[in-house]
């Protein structure tokens, strides 16, 4: 078991940002497909660092709530203009 922990994933503003244009452009199940890949990739690379796994799943869920929020964020910005 590792205590190697990762910087948030969550702050990495680039990356929220890209996520969150990707499945913006995507709708049902091409959206889901792109996320579950994303998310398996996120989760080996953070495996092959040595981050344990429940916290690796962790990240990946704070990240996914981030995404969300960028999302739900820029949907509401459009709306005000």
């Amino acid at each position: 078991m590792s205590n190697i922990r990762a910087f948030p994933l969550y702050r990495r503003r680039k990356l929220v940002e890209e996520i969150a244009r990707v499945l913006e452009s995507k709708n049902g199940e091409d959206a889901n497909a792109f996320w579950r890949s994303t998310a398996k990739t996120i989760l080996l690379q953070l495996s092959e660092s040595g981050v344990a796994l429940r916290l690796a799943e962790l990240e990946v869920g704070s990240l996914l709530h981030a995404v969300l929020g960028d999302i739900a964020s820029r949907s509401a910005a459009k709306r005000v203009h």
